[in-house]
Formats: structure tokens, sequence, C-alpha cells
């Protein structure tokens, strides 16, 4: 295998050598541009064939402190993108601490033709700080270091390098032989004809008025539910990597020192959908209020604002969150799958990001999990995470990237296969719970879980039996105070002899009423003295007590009836029969409370 491994290098580098060999690089444009807080190199090159056939293979190489730190890596030819992958080893005769990469046309070039094509490079965290620290209110300078000639194996006829720079604050550059400065521009116009690998420092010193804004790590969780929305949390780790600030700081000297803050920043503007809802933010302590949020037909901007300006060298991490819907983001694909669309990374525009961690939560159950990406670079892994009412877990596709611009934050997919049974999982779930949950209570109500049934145990269950059959005689004596009741209505309603004569009548006609009742509630009686002879007595008692009501609301009757005989006036009787009557009523009250604290035992 290790000599497979072999042959495999020395091919690439025969192949790099002969690829070398064919092309001459009639002109070379480069543009360095640092206005950002990221360097892009831009080469624009007219290359000719001047080997014996076709060729599809182009060379580019960088030295290694910047190659290390390239984030975006293109080829273009008439603004076209070509397929670019990284040599394991340089071609033959290159420096020390050379990488290269090299770039496969579509379109070979013919024997002796020409190809123009731009190779574009961007790459971060290649800024020194000098001075490294510096006190609030200085300025913030920088070196940047690249090669000046441009770096190939192939000779190369006329060149010239211009670097674009941010202001026109240049302390120094180098070398000066051939270089001008003109604002905020360094121009070295006519470099000459060089051979392959020519190498000479490139060296600017100038003042950068933008703060490096880096994230030192971005993990974004998107969990998908099938009800109705996408959870989206970002948790960030960012960090002002420009000059370290040294000395005291003063809140009331930045807030009104506006040229002092170049090198700090207080906010950051994220870019949301137009979607977005339900936002938050907040950090370790708790929720930020300090944000502002605009919402317009194309996007949601929040401008987040830190709850301190972060100087040079300081750092802060936050959670930013939101909701989308599922439409416009989650789409039906052929044979019942789903395909999932997001952003790969952050919704800031001036950051790059050295670790980006996206983690895709899909639903519990979500099968034939397949990613499309937009970089070859990214890195796939497998974990799971539990939430409420989740039983195997739900499937979660972790992707990991380094040194990530904003120009990279690209649309990836995630098409899966997902069931209707799958979605209704949870809920289906959460009824069974419930079901079981209701059904445990009712089986415990039910059971007897005595371990000894003792004849204090057995008395008391014969005692609430007793009690039962209480409570339905408490029917039957509720129906004889209602006919107590209207016996003593009865008794006020005499005010004639007609009404005197019909009296017995109506008398007899309510006692007839109460007979069936007297044969129920006996048989009624005869249960509870087999259960509990204690309570029949009281019941009995208390049955007695109707009876001697009923012969008292009897007497009444009669007693106005024959004072009405009598031709006494009716409001003459009444004030006769008063006191009789008002301790009858209450009689009867008394008796009814006294029915209702023997039913309560």
């Amino acid at each position: 295998m290790s000599r497979l491994c072999t042959v495999l290098v020395l091919a690439a580098c025969l192949v790099a050598s002969a690829a070398a060999a064919d092309f001459v690089v009639e002109n070379a444009s480069r543009r360095i541009n640092l206005k950002n807080t990221w360097a892009k190199a831009i080469d624009t090159l007219k290359a000719k064939n001047t080997g014996d056939s076709d060729l599809s293979n182009f060379v580019v190489c960088y030295p290694e402190s910047i190659a290390s730190r390239i984030a975006v890596l293109k080829v273009l030819i008439k603004k076209e993108k070509q397929e670019v992958a990284p040599l394991q080893q340089a071609p033959q005769g290159a420096p020390a601490g050379v990488s290269c990469y090299q770039a496969t046309f579509k379109s070979a070039v013919k024997k002796g033709a020409t190809v123009d094509l731009d190779v574009v490079a961007t790459v971060t965290g290649v800024f020194k700080p000098n001075p490294a620290k510096i006190a609030q209110g200085e300025k913030q300078y920088v070196e940047y270091y690249d090669n000046l000639y441009l770096l190939s194996p192939y000779e190369v006829t006329e060149q010239s390098s211009t670097v674009l720079l941010p202001t026109s604050d240049v302390r120094s550059f180098s070398p000066q032989d051939g270089g001008s400065k003109s604002g905020s521009k360094v121009s070295y116009a006519a470099l000459g004809k060089q051979g392959p690998w020519a190498v000479q420092q490139l060296k600017v010193h100038f003042h950068h008025d933008k703060p490096f804004k880096r994230v030192n790590s971005l993990v974004r969780e998107i969990e998908v539910s099938h009800w109705g929305n996408i959870y989206v949390e970002e948790t960030y780790e960012i960090q002002n990597a420009g000059s370290q600030h040294t000395g005291k700081f003063s809140r009331l000297t930045y807030a009104h020192s506006p040229d002092g803050k170049t090198n700090s920043f207080p906010d950051v503007k994220a870019h949301l959908p137009a979607a977005a809802h339900s936002l938050y933010y907040k950090d370790i302590i708790g929720n930020i209020s300090s944000s502002d949020t605009t919402h317009t037909s194309r996007e949601t901007l929040i401008e987040v604002r830190l709850r301190y300006p972060l100087m040079g060298g300081w750092k802060t991490d936050f959670t930013l969150g939101y909701s989308v819907p599922l439409e416009g983001f989650l789409y039906r694909r052929p044979k019942g799958k789903l395909r999932l669309l997001m952003d790969l990374s952050t919704s800031f525009d001036d950051v790059w990001v050295e670790q980006l961690t996206t983690r895709v939560v899909l639903p519990e159950g979500a099968k034939h999990i397949k990613a499309t990406l937009p970089f070859a670079d990214i890195q796939q892994s497998w974990d799971k995470k539990f939430t409420y009412l989740d039983t195997a877990g739900r499937p979660v596709l972790v992707l990991s990237k380094s040194n990530v611009v904003p120009e990279q934050n690209k649309p990836f997919a995630v098409d899966y296969s997902f069931t209707f049974t799958g979605m209704m999982r949870e809920p289906l779930l959460l009824i069974s719970v419930f079901a079981a949950f209701f059904a445990a209570v009712a089986l415990y109500n039910r059971l007897d879980f005595t371990i000894t049934r003792d004849e204090k145990w057995q008395e008391g269950q014969a005692h609430d039996k007793a009690l039962g059959l209480i409570q339905s005689l408490t029917e039957y004596w509720d129906r004889e105070a209602d006919v107590l009741d209207r016996l003593v209505r009865l008794a006020h309603s005499i005010s004639n002899r007609p009404s005197a004569d019909a009296a017995p009548a109506s008398r007899q006609a309510l006692e007839a009423e109460l007979r069936p009742l007297d044969e129920q509630s006996k048989a009624l009686l005869s249960q509870v003295e087999a259960l509990s002879p204690k309570l029949a007595a009281a019941a009995r008692n208390h049955g007695d007590k109707s009876k001697m009501l009923l012969g008292r609301a009897a007497k009444l009757l009669s007693d106005k009836s024959d004072l009405i005989k009598k031709d006494v006036a009716a409001h003459e009787a009444s004030a006769k029969l008063a006191g009789a009557t008002r301790q009858l009523e209450e009689a009867i009250r008394e008796w009814v409370d006294e029915g209702a604290k023997l039913a309560q035992g």
C-alpha cells in the first residue's frame, strides 16, 4: 500500500512538472485587495500552450503562509469556474514552503493556443497587527506579507502587481524599487520577465480602519418539525482579532470619540430570511434586549448589540435563535421524499468563521438521509438528539467546515424519507401515556391493597356500605320533607269554609304519597340493620321523627280548619296558630339538617 502511494505521488509530480514545461504565462496582472478584514488576491493571466499536445491542467501556487489560510480558491475562464484540487506535492523545482493546486479545464487548450483565466483566492487571518497592542483611541496598523511576483512553475513574460489598501496611511512598503504609492494604492507596474518560481517578499505596513470580526466557533442547529416550523439556533464565540487593547477602557471616552472606534465594534448585523419570526438573543447571563429588528419583503435585518464594545483581543459569546415556516424551506420530492434547503453558514455578512458546525436535526423516524453539499471539504458525521416524547432519538446530520467567509454561505440540501405514521408518533404516544395513566388510576381505585382483614377492618367496610344505603334513604327523606312543607302551606291557604271543608281530602292525598315511601325505606333499613345496627337505629329514629312531624302538621291543619268553621277570620286564626306554625317549620328544618348529617356519617 505504501509503495502504491509513493508511485501515485511521483506520478502526480511528473504530471505537474510536464504541465509546468508546457505553459508560458505571457502576461500576469496581480491585484491584492486588502480593503476588507480578509485579503482577496486576483491574478489575471494570459497563458500560452507551448507544448506538443493539447493541455487540460494548469498549476497555481502560493506561499504556505497564504495557502494555509485560503478560504476560497477559484479558477475562472470567461467567468466559468474550473475544477480545482490541491496537489499532494509541489512540482519539481519548487522552493520550500510552497503549496500548489491543479486546475482542470473543461475544454483543453489547443497546441499553440492561449487562454485567459482569473485565479481568485480569498484569504483570512493574514494581517499581522504592528504594534501588537494599542491603547483606546489609537490607530490600528497591520502588516501584510506575500510574494511580489506570481509564484508559478511557469515562465512569466510580463507581470505587474497592485495592492489596494483601505486607507492612504501607509507607514512603509517593500521592496521600494519599482514600486510607487498613489493614495491608497501601492503599484509595481513593470516587473519584467521572470523565470519559474520567482521569489521576492512583498511587505506592506498600513493603517486598517475596520475591526477584525472573527467568529472562533459557530454551532448552528437546524431542527425540523413537521408540525409547521423549522427552528434555527446559532451559538457564537466572536472575537476582535485586531491589535490587542492595552490600558484602561472608558465608556465615556468611547461614546464621545467616533474616530477612536475603528478598531472595535459594538454590534453585528444579521440578515435572516424574510419569514423569520420568534427571534431571541441571549448569552450566559440571560436575554439581551438591546437589539433592533427590521422586517422587509426580502429579509429580516437584526442589529445585534453586544453587552460591551469588543476592543482588540476581546471576545464574547451569545446565542441567536429564530423560527421559519416549512413553506419555502421544505419541499416534496418524487417517491415520497422531502428536501430541506437551508444556508450553510452564518447570517452575519462581515465576519469570517474559524470553525463552523451545522447540526441538522431531522424528525424521529426520518430515513434514507442524503446531503447535497456546496463544498467538497465539508466533513459529515452523525449524532442523535433526544427531545420531548422521543424514544429512539432524532437523527442529526453534523456538517463541519473550517475557515468560512460570507461568500461561502451557500444553500445545502438534505433529502430524506418520512411517513405520515412517523408524524403521528408523538401525538399517539402522548394520548397513550394519558390513557395509561387514567387506566392505572381507575385500576388503583378498584384494587384492595389491605394486607390483613381484621374485625375492625370488616366493621369499617360494613359502615361504608351502610352509609351508601343511608344516602339512598335521604332521597325518601327529601320527599317526606316536601310533603311536610306542602301540608304547612295547605294550612296557610285555608281562609274560608269551603277551603276548610276540602282540607281533610287534600291531607289524605298527601299522606297517600308517603305510603310507598315507607315500604321502600323499610326495605333499605333492613339492609342497613344487617351491616351497621348503630346506623340503622339512628336512621329509624330519624324516620320516627318524620312521623311525629307529620302528626303535628295534621293537627295544625285541623286546628286551622276548626277555627275557620267557627267563623273566626282567617288572619285571626293565623295569628292564634302563629307560634305553633313557627315551631313546626323550625322542627322540619332541623329534621332535614339531621338527615343530611346522618348521610355524611
